[in-house]
């Protein structure tokens, strides 16, 4: 079945960003323990951390990217399960950033902002056929 364009273009806008997030997730992953082994001068720590965010950079933009695929394909059952997915790890991260600010009213509106995408395409998978 052929997605919404609500599903279509958030799947598109996803699939862009997990494919940023990945060379990110990389440079992290390589560069970012040598950073930080420098800086804390434990190149074994350093290398665990960058290594850990890294892995973790990587795993979210892999999902990312999965979803982008499904909703662009139109798989209305994936699209559920992957939006559900996100949109609760999405909460999450903005629940934790709250939580880990000094300045609550100035971390409210990223918090909001950074559960948009998940949001639309929760509503754009929905938006799809009951039964598929």
């Amino acid at each position: 079945m052929k997605p919404n364009t609500l599903l279509k273009v958030v799947s598109i806008v996803y699939i862009i960003v997990s494919a940023l997030g990945i060379l990110l997730g990389l440079l992290v992953a390589i560069l970012g323990g040598a950073v930080l082994g420098a800086a804390s001068e434990s190149l074994g720590v350093g290398l665990a951390v960058g290594g850990s965010l890294g892995v973790l950079l990587l795993a979210g933009s892999a999902l990312s990217l999965a979803a982008g695929i499904v909703g662009v394909k139109g798989k209305f059952r994936g699209a559920k399960v992957l939006g559900i997915i996100i949109l609760v790890l999405g909460v999450i991260g903005s629940v934790s950033s709250l939580f880990t600010t000094l300045d609550l009213k100035s971390a409210i509106v990223p918090a909001l902002l950074e559960l948009i995408l998940p949001v639309l395409y929760v509503i754009g998978a929905f938006k799809g056929p009951a039964a598929e």
